[in-house]
């Protein structure tokens, strides 16, 4: 199964949070270090004024950066401006303010989507995290058509085969789950400097 990855970068005030800097690098470097090696395209969504900002880390990881729906924060919308777009049967989708997740929950969630329609993390019953996850294109598609303004929380209720991934089965690949913890002020980012100097120390 061909399949693209998308990172999110529009988040934050006009869309920078991605280049927020951990230990002297733009904390969305993590993120693009976590694609797995077979993606067969990496995009990175910006809103339209920080576009050329992020050409420059995109180029280094041989993405490309393309403009995300401005005016919108529900992820529905700007994955179905991203699946219209690709020519993908699949999208691993992840946001730029997670910068411990690794190669092993990425590739993981890229796999689930050979056998479901998604596959997207519930560590909590009654929360389910829609970014980082995997889709396959055809199915989401076909609901967004006949749903045009219904939000992803009830999208996914019309859509078969979607697999939930607890927190316990996320634990193989990080016992922690930082892969979810997002970086969001100065205090995350000091946090998230100290966990990436002492992997790197170990």
């Amino acid at each position: 199964m061909q399949y693209a990855t998308t990172v999110f970068a529009n988040l934050g005030p006009g869309g920078r949070l991605g280049l927020l800097k951990i230990n002297n690098r733009p904390m969305i470097e993590y993120v693009l270090e976590s694609v797995p090696d077979d993606s067969e395209e990496i995009i990175i969504l910006s809103s339209p004024e920080s576009i050329k900002d992020y050409r420059e880390v995109a180029e280094r990881y041989d993405a490309g950066v393309d403009e995300a729906v401005s005016g919108t924060i529900d992820v529905r919308f700007q994955l179905e401006n991203f699946f219209r777009r690709t020519s993908h049967e699949a999208v691993l989708a992840l946001p730029c303010d997670t910068p411990l997740i690794n190669r092993e929950v990425t590739q993981f969630l890229r796999d689930v989507v050979t056998s479901f329609s998604a596959g997207i993390p519930r560590p909590f019953f009654d929360k389910p995290e829609f970014l980082p996850a995997s889709y396959r294109v055809d199915p989401f598609l076909q609901a967004m058509n006949r749903y045009p303004e219904m939000k992803m929380n009830e999208l996914v209720k019309q859509i078969h085969n979607v697999l939930y991934i607890s927190g316990q089965s996320f634990r193989v690949f990080d016992d922690k789950l930082r892969f979810l913890l997002r970086v969001q002020n100065q205090t995350d980012v000091r946090k998230v400097a100290k966990i990436l100097q002492s992997a790197q120390e170990i």
